[in-house]
């Protein structure tokens, strides 16, 4: 593979010609110092400008590139001129370099030298290599006794800074994807890092912090099961345990009132576990700005409530009523809803049904609220995943969640005894393990 080496060029050339020995680049981009006093006239200068000093013998060299001959050299795009103490504007140029080469060189390797120049000039070239992915050399000596200058016995050697890049990735970039739920983004960086040549400790760390993400991205699906099968190793970390734990109650719910869905190890709570679990999903993709994702299980939640409801107080399924489990003066309305041998309830019905049935809380709060829930239920009808093309923003998400939550938050609480209530947990936004 080609390879185009960066280097910060400072007072001696020696470093610089004893990389360039070593990596043997096809090409080489020198970052320089400008001004008169600047170490460009190493790369430019006429006569011999370059200095190479053994002891009191000091040997004048021509510029660089002629000296190398470098015949492939030109200064219009191999010379990059920096104010060497300023290392924003250093960072600056060198990253805006560094991605112009990636996208016109693609099939090159591109490797930094940051041993001359001053320290910001090697400070900044050394970040935006490892902001870039880039493999950083440096050039020193096995006995180092000139302070200012590498002048003998130098080597040109592999600067690692793979946990310089995966601690930046862990403590940095991670809670950035995490703050957002964007799981899937976690997994994709944490699967990365793990082709790099890691301490076991190392890997392993980064191998539970795949599993948790892989865990929450699955459950963010509701893929319950494999949420399950992936968080509960993890169950004695404290950062982890109130999510599996609540997770185990989720299943149990879904369970009861799903007879499709299997649950391997569930907690029997209260039943409305669930329904909860969509209002925490609602609320990850709110922080997304997904907002029709986010009213569209809003909506499905409260239609879960009064689904569970019914199915617990009255053993009535809403995708096919049972009309012996329900009081027979009710029966001729239900039979206006049959199709094809079913009575199936829509949400609006279900509640409706539930309104009629005696001393029925739900129903009871369900009339209270009424007006204000049929309200905001035309801005799911309008919008483009039900049966409109309206998109809703972000007013149109506040306005439909602080009624329909509220809502369902009241409900489950006037149902469920004080002693079986939980406090549902969402999902972790950071994970320090």
């Amino acid at each position: 593979m080609p390879k185009i080496l960066l280097v910060t060029v400072g007072g001696s050339p020696q470093p610089i010609l004893t990389a360039i020995e070593a990596l043997q680049p096809d090409r080489v981009i020198f970052i320089c110092s400008d001004g008169s006093k600047g170490s460009k006239t190493q790369i430019i200068g006429n006569g011999t400008p370059c200095e190479i000093r053994r002891g009191e013998e000091v040997k004048k060299l021509p510029n660089i590139p002629t000296y190398l001959g470098l015949s492939n050299f030109h200064p219009d795009t191999d010379l990059i001129l920096i104010q060497p103490d300023d290392l924003s504007e250093c960072y600056r140029q060198i990253s805006s370099t560094i991605r112009t080469l990636q996208q016109d060189f693609p099939n090159y390797q591109i490797l930094v030298d940051y041993t001359g120049g001053t320290k910001t000039m090697s400070a900044a070239l050394a970040m935006a290599g490892i902001d870039y992915d880039l493999n950083l050399h440096i050039t020193t000596s096995t006995t180092r006794e000139n302070l200012f200058r590498v002048e003998r016995g130098e080597t040109t050697e592999r600067a690692s800074t793979i946990a310089i890049s995966v601690e930046r990735k862990i403590e940095q970039f991670l809670p950035l994807l995490l703050q957002q739920y964007n799981y899937a983004g976690a997994i994709a960086e944490l699967k990365n890092i793990l082709q790099l040549e890691l301490p076991n400790e190392t890997k392993q760390r980064i191998r539970i912090l795949r599993d948790c993400c892989a865990g929450f991205d699955a459950w963010d699906r509701f893929a319950h099961v494999d949420a399950w099968d992936l968080l509960q190793s993890y169950m004695k970390k404290p950062e982890i345990q109130p999510s599996a734990l609540f997770l185990k109650r989720v299943m149990h719910s879904r369970a009861a009132i799903d007879e499709k869905f299997k649950a391997p190890d569930g907690i029997k709570g209260h039943g409305y576990e669930v329904v909860q679990d969509l209002l925490l999903n609602a609320e990850r993709r709110a922080t997304q700005e997904r907002y029709d994702d986010a009213v569209g299980r809003l909506y499905r939640a409260i239609e879960l409530l009064a689904q569970i409801r019914l199915w617990q107080a009255y053993k009535v399924k809403t995708g096919d009523v049972d009309l012996q489990n329900l009081p027979e003066s009710l029966h001729a309305d239900l039979l206006l809803n049959c199709d094809r041998g079913k009575i199936q309830l829509a949400l609006t019905q279900s509640y409706l049904l539930l309104s009629k049935l005696p001393d029925e809380p739900l129903g009871k709060a369900y009339q209270e609220q009424a007006a204000k829930i049929q309200d905001v239920l035309q801005i799911r009808n309008y919008s483009i995943l039900a049966h409109g093309f309206q998109p809703i923003t972000k007013t149109d998400y506040q306005k439909f969640s602080g009624v329909v939550v509220s809502f369902i938050q009241n409900s489950i609480a006037m149902l469920v005894p004080e002693k079986q209530q939980f406090q549902p947990v969402q999902f972790l936004q950071n994970l320090n393990f």
